[in-house]
């Protein structure tokens, strides 16, 4: 039974309320069918076959809205959680951005010269000046790589703004809340939103600050605060886009601690400050907002690394009326015998889903075998007009043709739902990896272009005095804070390695790099420009894969003079594999569930990092090519077999972040791919899936033609006919009682209204090979005629029935002759609708002959027979 809130939303759902109309005008027709059936003179009993219909009807309906359901759900619970914990990602980063710049020297520089007794003086004015705007090309600079804020901001402690970057805003003066709690944390950075009156707009702000103090010493003497203001409205933007598609009904908030939505994906229809009612304990909830029923869900973030921010939430509401919208989805060109072998063995196609095909075919079956016993009865009458029960017989046959083509796409339309929604999740999956790689990959260019940047570098690298075990300590600072990198070090012009940030690699000190980007790094006159090497083995990382990114150091006074580089090494291995790790589903014991494995490729399948401890950097991933054609941003997603294995497997071509990979001169497709396993390679398909059936056509009778009722049948792959006066009745999921001793061709017998009765595989005799009764997947045509005088029982294993035509005498050519030999058992052939000669006729069988030649082949059998 369906509950009351599965019976609400399915009212939104087309697709059910199509079926459901459609079956219900399918009930009545069958209930009607019921009714004549029993007034005619075949006596059918049509009451099981509409029971069984109207019980799975209800029972694939219910399915349809639960898949659909879960679906949708599934979706709103990805989206919610990635969009709270994608920002959490980037404000982590954030927290090194303030702690890091706080200490810079040119910061400390200018702070100090204000600390200066004779302020009047004026070369302390002009040096001041001086400082000042140095400092504003210097924040102009990081705000050109670091392109996530909007302004920085340098105070004094009481509050007296000293430099900005915005030199539109007249703001002198902040008695901002961050300020205080800055200069009074113990932590390296404070993060706020909320209302600052240094943002002339008055909107709330996200901001990060820390306090400028003499030297590193936790002690000294404290200078001012510094605040970084972040692109909020704008990062959030972006992760909106990139969540939703176009026409997409999905609303994406974020809410505060309070349940206050601080931004929204479309705040006409959701404004700022609205408080949500959150939804985190059930996989989803319909809620009221502003007279609007919605579907809602609410995610707390993961956090990263220990990072929670300021205990966001990700919330997902999608107005009711619009959350079951049909979508353009097109599913990729799927195996059928990939998909049936999936549908048996996977997990995720839960057992009323296997068995409600399996119902039906067995209730077309049930109708098929009544609709073809009927025929034949009408065929065995002696006495009555059988007008009326064979035009019943032609209405059940339409309508049961009619049910199995809404059930086969109702069911078809059940099984795309639930492919569609694990091929979406994988290709979300690969998506949300590429995401975060590029976002990674972005601070990576920034670092490298805003440490070579340093002015002690610039100094040291242009005078005479050797400073080279400074700028290591400065390289080993600097490498302690980012330890996304297992060395950092600095090149003069030539090429040669000053200084290392990593002790362990002090023995390329004094060498000379003869690296291809090193030269294409000291070519880099602009300050914007950077380089990276191919994803390549490298002596600089133990001989192991990875990217080292590159900057140039340029003078002061005169950036067009290159004094040299600067090279950071990414330690790709742990990072891409945790950045490939934290895309993965989890289970409770936040293990990777079962199955699932993720990689990093290049375009030309070269692998860069993977979850699979199978498949090694460096390696090639053989699989389909589709995978890696792909557009920039695009994705693609199919089921494979993979080493034994069926997977559902996503693909996603990075398509960069802000200025990365879009408009930085750097190009370097990365595809993320994500496998989930979801079936093994060894089910069987049987040979009822497998059966390739021929078909043959017939002439229409004329009226006042005299006609033949034949009934027909499989055996194999070929269709035969018997002529329907010899057919008793065919039985399905009938057991054999075996006879021992008997020969290979006589299988068994059965007991049919006091009858015993001998069946035998008259496949093994035609094909001339075994035939291995079954009943779940055999049935028996039981026959009667007359042998010798003596009225005869015969049964035949088949392989299913087919159909009853009604067949034009003059259409049915006799073939008995000398040619063939008069011990054939074709009895006539049937000459098709049209003259074609390639097509095999239909075989009518000769049922005397078949007794005859079975009963022939071992005379111990005859007695039994008979």
């Amino acid at each position: 039974m369906i509950n009351d809130s599965l019976l609400k939303l399915s009212q939104y759902m087309p697709e059910v309320a199509k079926y459901n109309s459609e079956l219900d005008s399918l009930s009545e027709r069958w209930n009607l069918l019921t009714l004549l059936g029993g007034m005619s003179n075949t006596g059918m009993d049509m009451s099981h076959t509409r029971e069984a219909f109207e019980g799975l009807t209800e029972q694939l309906l219910v399915k349809l809205c639960e898949e659909r359901l879960k679906k949708l759900s599934s979706e709103m619970h990805s989206k919610a959680q990635v969009a709270v914990d994608i920002v959490i990602r980037n404000l982590f980063e954030r927290t090194a951005d303030i702690g890091f710049l706080a200490t810079d020297d040119d910061i400390r520089e200018y702070m100090d010269h204000l600390l200066i007794n004779n302020q009047s003086d004026d070369a302390y004015r002009q040096k001041k000046a001086l400082l000042k705007k140095a400092l504003v090309k210097r924040f102009t600079e990081y705000v050109a790589k670091y392109s996530v804020y909007y302004n920085i901001v340098l105070m004094n402690t009481t509050g007296d703004i000293l430099v900005q970057l915005d030199q539109n805003n007249t703001v002198s003066k902040s008695n901002s809340p961050f300020i205080d709690d800055a200069l009074m944390s113990t932590k390296d950075y404070v993060e706020y939103y909320g209302y600052s009156d240094i943002n002339p707009s008055q909107q709330k702000s996200l901001i990060y600050a820390y306090k400028v103090t003499k030297t590193n010493d936790p002690d000294s003497e404290v200078l001012g605060v510094l605040a970084l203001f972040f692109k909020f409205e704008d990062e959030m933007n972006g992760i909106f886009n990139n969540l939703l598609e176009k026409e997409d009904w999905t609303n994406i908030l974020l809410l505060d601690s309070n349940s206050e939505v601080i931004s929204s994906s479309d705040p006409y229809q959701i404004p700022l400050g609205a408080v949500m009612q959150k939804v985190l304990s059930s996989d989803y909830k319909i809620v009221r907002f502003a007279g609007r029923e919605y579907l809602a869900k609410t995610c707390k973030t993961k956090g990263y690394q220990g990072f929670f921010g300021l205990d966001w939430m990700g919330h997902v509401m999608i107005p009711l009326e619009h959350a079951f919208a049909l979508s353009e989805t097109t599913l990729p060109s799927l195996d059928k015998k990939i998909l049936n072998s999936v549908m048996r063995n996977s997990n995720l196609f839960g057992k009323e889903l296997i068995t409600i095909p399996k119902e039906a075919e067995k209730i077309q079956k049930e109708l098929d075998i009544t609709v073809w016993n009927g025929n034949a009865k009408i065929a065995n009458a002696k006495t009555g007009d059988n007008s009326f029960s064979k035009s019943l017989l032609v209405e059940i046959s339409k309508t049961g043709s009619k049910t199995k083509t809404i059930f086969e796409d109702s069911i078809g339309n059940l099984n795309n739902t639930v492919i569609s929604s694990i091929l979406n999740d994988v290709s979300f999956l690969a998506k949300l990896a590429i995401d975060i790689m590029d976002r990674n990959l972005y601070e990576r260019a920034n670092d490298c272009r805003w440490w070579a940047l340093t002015t002690f570098f610039k100094k040291s690298l242009k005078g005479t005095q050797n400073n080279a075990e400074q700028i290591g300590k400065i390289l080993a600072y600097i490498n302690n804070l980012y330890t996304v990198y297992t060395n950092l070090f600095v090149y003069d012009k030539n090429g040669v390695v000053v200084a290392v940030s990593n002790e362990n690699e002090k023995y390329i000190v004094g060498n000379k790099l003869n690296y291809k980007w090193v030269g294409e790094t000291l070519g880099i006159k602009d300050s914007q420009n950077y380089s990276v090497s191919p994803f390549e083995k490298s002596s600089l990382y133990a001989d192991r894969h990875t990217y080292i990114y590159g900057a140039s150091i340029t003078d002061i006074d005169d950036t067009n003079e290159i004094l040299g580089g600067i090279g950071v090494i990414f330690d790709s291995e742990p990072e891409f594999y945790a950045m490939l790790l934290d895309t993965l589903p989890k289970d409770k014991d936040a293990e990777v569930q079962k199955g699932y494995f993720a990689l990093f490729c290049d375009k030309e399948k070269m692998i860069i990092s993977s979850t699979n401890k199978e498949l090694y950097a460096g390696e090639i991933l053989g699989i389909d090519d589709k995978f890696f054609n792909l557009q920039k941003g695009k994705s693609y997603a199919n089921i494979i077999e993979y080493k034994g294995k069926y997977y559902s497997v996503g693909a996603s071509l990075s398509k960069g972040y802000r200025e990365y990979k879009i408009n930085d001169n750097y190009t370097n497709d990365v595809i993320a791919i994500v496998f989930a396993e979801i079936a093994s390679c060894d089910a069987e398909v049987s040979s009822q899936e497998n059966k390739k059936t021929k078909t043959y056509s017939f002439s229409k009778p004329q009226p006042q033609e005299e006609t033949t009722e034949i009934s027909t049948f499989f055996l194999g792959n070929m269709i035969y006919g018997i002529e329907s006066e010899y057919i008793i009745s065919s039985l399905s999921n009938q057991p054999l009682t075996k006879i021992i001793g008997c020969n290979d061709y006589f299988i068994g017998v059965v007991n049919y209204k006091n009858m015993t009765i001998g069946i035998v595989a008259l496949y093994s005799l035609i094909a001339d090979k075994p035939f291995c009764y079954d009943h779940n997947v055999h049935d028996i045509i039981l026959l009667n005629f007359e042998y010798d005088g003596h009225i005869t029982h015969l049964g035949i294993a088949i392989d299913g029935i087919y159909d009853s035509p009604e067949i034009a005498n003059k259409d049915m050519q006799n073939y008995k002759s000398s040619i063939s030999g008069h011990d054939t058992l074709t009895k006539a052939v049937v000459k098709p609708e049209k003259d074609i000669h390639k097509d095999e006729l239909l075989s009518i069988l000769d049922v005397e002959a078949i007794y005859k030649k079975m009963a022939n082949i071992q005379t111990s059998t005859k007695k039994v027979l008979a």
